[in-house]
């Protein structure tokens, strides 16, 4: 399997794509193909990337919630994780 750069990919006009996968609209963005908006922190910013986080102006905010079924049974990196979440939630509070 070969590697295609995006660059070689021939765009013309205008236009918006909406990916799910917040990963795969940064490779578009680091190629200089267009703007990403997305939730911070998701993708590496720092150091030596090309890419840059600009918040919006005035800020937006998003409620998120995690959902899981009554009487759910985790694996134990799960429940960790579960519980991990409850306790910052407390201390949130």
């Amino acid at each position: 399997e070969r590697a295609i750069s995006m660059r070689s990919i021939p765009l013309e006009g205008e236009f918006v794509v909406i990916l799910r996968e917040v990963y795969h609209g940064w490779l578009f963005v680091e190629e200089g193909l267009g703007y990403a908006i997305s939730l911070d922190k998701i993708i590496n910013t720092s150091g030596n990337s090309k890419l840059v986080f600009r918040p919006l102006t005035p800020p937006m905010e998003n409620e998120m919630y995690l959902i899981w079924k009554n009487y759910q049974v985790f694996s134990k990196p799960a429940e960790k994780f579960l519980q991990t979440f409850k306790d910052m939630l407390k201390e949130m509070e």
